[in-house]
């Protein structure tokens, strides 16, 4: 576990017994970065700034898309309630794996992990996933996301409280679409 309250290692143990890193995360001010591990995908960060302005960068570079208002590609940046007066609940980050997959495409992990999720049970196909949520006073307990069973939580943070909660999806490979 580390020593610092604004910071949090996410560690898995995988099927085979070994010890992965998932992602880790840290709240400076009312500032929440979380960085990605898995290795297809260098440099991977989200962000959620006390402005309220939610993005994620790969390569220092912003994730872009056509969902802003121009339709055209632009930077993908969202906008939220600020961190610091979030009353509820408001998601900043949600990540999944295969479980199969997870000693393939995860770094070992090789310092102490806050919250170390136990997957050695779970069936290779289905899907282990991650949501952090940024807690305020009137939040209510998840009993489940995305109709996932919630099988770990972790909270970290003092002014700005943030919960890392993991669950499983049965795994549901994408079917192709015929047109008749």
């Amino acid at each position: 576990m580390t020593s610092d309250p604004s910071k949090c290692v996410v560690g898995i143990r995988t099927a085979s017994g070994g010890l992965v890193k998932g992602f880790d995360m840290c709240i400076s001010g009312e500032d929440i970065y979380t960085n990605y591990s898995d290795c297809s995908t260098p440099e991977a960060h989200s962000s959620y700034h006390e402005t309220g302005q939610l993005h994620s960068k790969v390569g220092g570079n912003y994730i872009e898309w056509t969902g802003g208002p121009t339709g055209e590609m632009e930077p993908m940046k969202l906008y939220r309630t600020p961190p610091g007066l979030v009353l509820g609940r408001v998601t900043c980050w949600t990540v999944g794996w295969e479980v199969a997959k997870l000693d393939r495409v995860l770094p070992a992990l090789n310092t102490n992990a806050d919250l170390t999720v136990d997957a050695t049970m779970l069936e290779g196909n289905t899907i282990l996933g991650f949501e952090a949520c940024v807690l305020g006073p009137e939040a209510r307990k998840q009993e489940s996301i995305g109709g996932g069973a919630i099988i770990a939580t972790h909270q970290f943070g003092e002014s700005v409280r943030v919960e890392i909660s993991a669950f499983v999806l049965p795994y549901e490979p994408e079917v192709e679409s015929v047109v008749v």
